[in-house]
């Protein structure tokens, strides 16, 4: 377990710190193998988030409702948003309003609030590593965000499939025009004009 979870953080360290092999073994020691199913969720709008995943294989479409209407806020993807949580409800312990749910058979290593907790305050190495991904988060956010805002169809569906490469074929459209802040007439439209 301690290599393929050794494997994972790779994928994202490139701009991280590395982690010494004690402080993996740390982290491997408080971790947890699940499965989840097409359809199953990880977390429930009204439930409080209790752990994080480490996303090994799969798909999870992170959303929410408002106004009677379903909104996709973002994917985790096994090389893209790793990290599976509703981290709003994770960090200050109370309700999500968030539903992250599997789009395909999901494999995942889950570690507790608790945990997680305990390895930040033993551990100064990995004190840092979360704070340097706290801070590439918070860019990436603000980057979606401003994109949202000021991007037009076509700019935001290109950038889509740079940052999420194959996963058109893998999760229904009408999603990704919701992640996209356009119609799915829109999103038809604009792959027809760039096809």
């Amino acid at each position: 377990m301690k290599e393929k979870v050794k494997e994972i953080l790779a994928n994202f360290q490139e701009d991280l710190p590395l982690l010494s092999d004690q402080t993996l073994l740390s982290i491997t020691e408080k971790l947890d193998f699940v499965t989840l199913n097409k359809g199953d969720y990880f977390l429930r709008s009204g439930e409080t988030c209790r752990k994080i995943g480490i996303l090994v294989k799969g798909v999870f479409r992170v959303h929410y409702f408002a106004n009677n209407k379903g909104y996709t806020s973002y994917f985790n993807v096994e090389n893209r948003n790793q990290i599976v949580g509703g981290f709003t409800s994770f960090l200050k312990e109370e309700e999500s309003i968030e539903n992250i749910q599997a789009m395909e058979t999901c494999s995942l290593f889950t570690l507790s609030y608790s945990s997680l907790q305990n390895l930040f305050n033993d551990n100064i190495e990995m004190e840092r590593f979360g704070r340097i991904m706290a801070e590439k988060n918070y860019l990436m956010a603000m980057e979606r965000i401003y994109d949202l805002q000021h991007q037009n169809a076509t700019y935001k569906y290109e950038k889509f499939l740079k940052l999420y490469p194959g996963l058109m074929n893998r999760i229904l459209h009408h999603y990704i025009a919701s992640y996209l802040g356009i119609t799915a007439e829109s999103l038809s439209r604009v792959r027809k004009a760039i096809l």
